[in-house]
């Protein structure tokens, strides 16, 4: 028996938060999907969290090489991110199971508590503000958590309105991020996605890691594979 597995954590532009409103997941430039997935062809997928069989007959989720730039994404997702309530740091699983001539596709989906900033040149954006409300203090937020193995005190300071482009429509609330007065966002790339576990007791804040990759082989009790 063959697995394979992409788990991908959700940003907000994938969820039809940004400027064109499309829902899909994008494929990492480093992951080739190509050999587990049809291109362009309307997937036969059920979904592990409703038991809902998704069809080209009643969807149209599928595996898009675009051509352009070398991108790739998994389109015709918004009924499904509906239906799970799908939120910034959430992650979704595609996993296509082949057992000799048998072959399935599979969804699943895994809600993940979590605070979600992403970094812009010198400021970061905050993707997930309902879930900073209780930390709130004036038009800031003050939380303890864990950082690079240390139990430190997180400032997020408000910068002011900035745009995020030239051409973006509208200006975004900038902080910055504080450790003892001093600014942790240099330990960051441009783009990188930083998040806080915020339901567990020990807050951990680190870079997103925002895909995991896999390829299971089972083996039969005589050591050969199935």
């Amino acid at each position: 028996m063959k697995i394979e597995s992409f788990i991908k954590r959700l940003n907000a532009t994938e969820l039809g938060e940004g400027v064109t409103n499309d829902t899909y997941i994008a494929i990492p430039r480093d992951v080739d999907l190509s050999q587990m997935l049809e291109n362009q062809q309307a997937m036969t997928i059920f979904d592990r969290v409703e038991g809902v069989l998704y069809t080209p007959e009643n969807s149209n989720i599928k595996y898009v090489q675009t051509g352009q730039n070398n991108q790739e994404r998994i389109s015709g997702l918004g009924q499904y991110f509906r239906r799970v309530s799908a939120n910034v740091g959430d992650e979704i699983l595609i996993e296509k199971v082949e057992d000799g001539d048998r072959c399935i596709l599979y969804l699943d989906f895994n809600h993940r508590d979590v605070i979600v900033f992403q970094k812009n040149k010198d400021w970061v954006e905050i993707l997930t503000p309902q879930r900073m409300e209780s930390y709130k203090t004036g038009n800031d937020y003050s939380m303890d958590v864990i950082y690079q193995n240390e139990r430190v005190k997180l400032y997020v300071k408000y910068l002011g309105q900035k745009m995020k482009k030239k051409t973006s429509p509208a200006d975004t609330a900038a902080y910055d991020l504080l450790i003892d007065s001093k600014s942790i966002l240099p330990n960051f790339e441009y783009l990188d996605y930083i998040e806080i576990s915020n339901g567990a007791a020990d807050r951990r804040l680190a870079r997103m890691k925002t895909y995991i990759l896999s390829l299971i082989y089972t083996m039969n009790a005589g050591g050969d594979k199935k």
